[in-house]
């Protein structure tokens, strides 16, 4: 891949313009809002942990100024017991909080997933031919997981390290307000270096993240279709342009590795330093005998804590620096509205008479070529409709059409007088079944990918199985219909693909069946059995069929020659061999290769 191409790759998942931090925060939070009453539980636990935070410094300056300097521990026991007893509840508290943040986060990631899947589900079929799967994939689940790695211990996080430090607070002005102005002296120097950092390491997380999107999709890309690399030797050129992005993402995440080696070292040299002060100072009135010994060695007790809750808001940031980088890509998917448009009050699709194709125009690039133009026809109820053409005439095209994948540029498809664009798109789909010539079987049995989810039933799906002549390899598994077909049908055969793809649309009891060149890529046996399913089950449906072979449509009552987007000839196979024209020329041409 040349770095030109790379960029590209890169480039095609950056986020244009940066939302403003606020806006994310709000709209993450709204995922927060179904568990609200789990939240001010939260809230209280976090309030009680940072009571708790305070309480060991102050038994131990009553441990030491009231029996340690006294030389005996006579009368301790009481204080020595709540000491354990807090330490207990603290414990509690921290486990108790632990488990219902992580709840609470884990919960709120399920439900942006669903969301996410099902904003994916209603996506045009245009989406996903400009969005890589590879993409697509790591919105849902490695932006997904940043973002609950941000709620589990980032963003509520931070509001129990803020009251722990809010409680450490009072506590040391309570007992010496001058050794708790030298302790919190140093914060403004913390936010400065914090903020500098946010500055410098915030495009590099944006940057690393859609790097790592783009090394995923390039992946899924490349091992999906492995056999096409081996086959093309082009392993290298894969490897190399591997090790391109690979080190793009480098290089960028380079950039988020200097910002923290600088930035930690920073925080622990002021919080070294403020600790020093502390000690000196108390140390020197201790020796004045304006601070007691236990006091000083509380306030010690609680600076180390104080700094804690700081050091691990500086960690923190970089787990909201990766979730604001994956919200920004996550939020930039949810509000892509690339889809078929429905209107409001649709209407129940109804077939009693015919589709019909008005004027039809259509574009994939808007601007661009006509790959459908002012084409018009009709399929009616009952009969079986061909469609044959050069590569390129817009076969395909007109079935994407006809499925609503894509609406018309101009004109439009209508159902017995209704434009389809006013129909229920779910229902109007549920109309059609659908064989195309690169079948498609998902992971799973045979059983699986014929239900797709729909209801069992088994006489149905026995009367499937006859019809579509799946029965015989059925009966010849071991496993019958629960035997694995493996990752996209590996373990069968590409007919055995084909019959199961008829087995699947049939059990959907399809009024329409809409073949695209079904039995372009099968053997001859393997076709003659797919043609004998096919006369079978089209005796009672609306057949569309694009054809690669021409002896398969002989019986068509119509027959659709297209060219450069437009029917240029119609009529049955005898009609159509009397013009002598285009079909004539193609039939000619194709049997006399068959014949060579």
């Amino acid at each position: 891949m040349s770095d030109a191409k790379t960029t590209s790759f890169f480039h095609s998942d950056q986020v244009d313009q940066k939302p403003l931090r606020h806006t994310l925060i709000l709209r993450l939070l709204k995922y927060l809002k179904p568990y609200l009453w789990h939240l001010l539980l939260l809230l209280a636990l976090m309030g009680g942990g940072a009571v708790l935070e305070v309480l060991p410094s102050e038994f131990t300056r009553r441990l030491i100024d009231h029996h340690l300097t006294q030389g005996s521990l006579r009368g301790a026991g009481p204080l020595l017991a709540a000491f354990v007893s807090f330490v207990c509840l603290s414990f509690a508290v921290q486990l108790t909080r632990s488990i219902l943040l992580g709840w609470v986060g884990q919960k709120a990631m399920l439900d942006l997933r669903l969301q996410l899947f099902g904003h994916l589900m209603r996506r045009s079929t245009s989406f996903f031919q400009h969005n890589p799967v590879g993409r697509l994939m790591t919105r849902v689940t490695t932006d997904v997981q940043n973002l609950n790695e941000m709620f589990s211990s980032g963003f509520v996080a931070i509001v129990g390290d803020a009251l722990s430090l809010l409680a450490i607070v009072v506590w040391m002005y309570l007992r010496h307000p001058w050794m708790a102005t030298i302790a919190i002296f140093v914060v403004p120097f913390l936010m400065l270096a914090t903020e500098i950092f946010r500055r410098k390491a915030g495009e590099a997380f944006r940057e690393t993240q859609g790097r790592y999107a783009a090394i995923q999709a390039y992946l899924q890309e490349r091992l999906s279709n492995m056999s096409l690399v081996q086959l093309n030797a082009n392993e290298n050129a894969a490897r190399n342009a591997f090790d391109a992005l690979n080190g793009s993402y480098l290089t960028a995440f380079l950039r988020t590795v200097f910002a923290y080696s600088v930035f930690f070292p920073v925080v622990e040299l002021l919080t070294s330093v403020t600790l020093a002060a502390v000690i000196f100072y108390a140390g020197y009135k201790v020796e004045m005998g304006g601070v007691t010994l236990g006091l000083l060695l509380a306030f010690v007790q609680q600076s180390g804590r104080f700094f804690r809750p700081i050091r691990e808001l500086a960690e923190r940031y970089n787990v909201m620096q990766t979730a604001m980088a994956s919200s920004e890509r996550i939020f930039l998917l949810l509000d892509n509205r690339d889809e078929i448009p429905a209107p409001e009050n649709t209407k129940a699709p109804v077939f009693e008479k015919e589709i019909r194709f008005n004027n039809l125009t259509f574009a994939y690039e808007s601007g661009g070529r006509n790959v459908i133009s002012k084409l018009n026809g009709s399929i009616p109820k009952g009969k079986r409709i061909a469609v044959v053409g050069h590569t390129g005439a817009g076969k395909s095209t007109l079935i994407n059409l006809l499925m609503r994948f894509y609406d018309p540029t101009e004109g439009g498809v209508t159902l017995d007088g209704v434009d389809i664009r006013e129909v229920s798109l779910s229902d109007y789909r549920g109309l059609f079944g659908l064989v195309l010539q690169d079948v498609f079987i998902f992971s799973g049995s045979l059983e699986d990918n014929i239900l797709l989810g729909r209801p069992m039933d088994k006489f149905r799906l026995a009367s499937v199985l006859e019809q579509s002549q799946l029965v015989y390899l059925v009966e010849r598994l071991p496993m019958g219909l629960k035997t694995e077909v493996g990752e996209r049908g590996q373990r069968l055969s590409a007919g055995e693909r084909q019959l199961l793809a008829f087995a699947r649309m049939l059990y959907g009891n399809p009024a329409i069946l809409l073949l695209d060149e079904a039995t372009a890529n099968i053997d001859s046996e393997t076709e003659r059995r797919v043609q004998d399913v096919f006369a079978r089950v089209s005796r009672h449906l609306t057949t569309f069929t694009i054809a690669h072979r021409l002896s398969t449509i002989q019986d068509a009552d119509e027959i659709w020659v297209m060219d450069q987007g437009s029917i240029v000839e119609r009529g049955n196979h005898s009609e159509l061999l009397d013009k002598n024209g285009i079909y004539a020329n193609l039939v000619k041409l194709q049997f006399d290769s068959v014949s060579a």
